[in-house]
């Protein structure tokens, strides 16, 4: 243990100093106070449908500004068993930094997300967080009658009539959820 010196340790509270851990870059984008108005609309492909135990396959994000969907600047990132995950998770956190996230299904997404982030960077996302079925249910819920209310993605868009989602992949639920997002959100001018 290096020597401390008399003022380190009272300045701990008597207790011996910790070296510090190198704070992990990515972790600066996530925590920054700057501003963009941006959203980013996330959705995660994975082995099951338990973010405790599931292994992250695909993972597609797409930037929203203003009332646009940028899909110009998405990006989509597949994930193997074999390869590390960190370099990609690298380029996912550098992608959304401290924007909101939006989706569909976004706890599951984002837990899965966390389980493999919180140990590269220290810490959960911090992200804020919009549910694009909450929204939606939100906006049913005050239509008058004793409705069930179908949350499904796809129920969703034919009902704001939107455009179908043109796959099952992880991109299509993103712009999907994206879309849907405009809609029910759209910005204020």
């Amino acid at each position: 243990m290096p020597t401390e010196t008399i003022a380190s340790v009272v300045a701990n509270g008597g207790a011996p100093s910790v070296p510090a851990v190198p704070e992990h870059p990515d972790r600066a984008l996530l925590l920054s106070g700057e501003e963009t108005g941006e959203r980013v609309a996330i959705h995660c492909e994975a082995t099951s449908f338990d973010a405790a135990t599931a292994d992250l396959r695909s993972v597609a994000a797409l930037r929203i500004r203003g009332g646009r969907v940028l899909t110009s600047q998405r990006l989509i990132l597949s994930f193997w068993p074999t390869e590390p995950a960190e370099p990609a998770l690298s380029r996912l956190l550098a992608f959304i930094g401290n924007r909101p996230l939006v989706g569909y299904y976004l706890d599951f997404t984002v837990g899965l997300l966390d389980r493999l982030v919180q140990p590269m960077v220290g810490m959960a996302l911090p992200n804020q967080r919009i549910e694009v079925s909450s929204l939606y249910y939100g906006r049913k819920a005050k239509t008058p009658g004793k409705y069930a209310v179908d949350l499904r993605l796809d129920s969703i868009l034919r009902d704001l009539d939107l455009p179908p989602r043109a796959g099952e992949d992880a991109y299509a639920s993103a712009l999907a959820s994206a879309m849907v997002y405009l809609r029910l959100e759209p910005p204020r001018p």
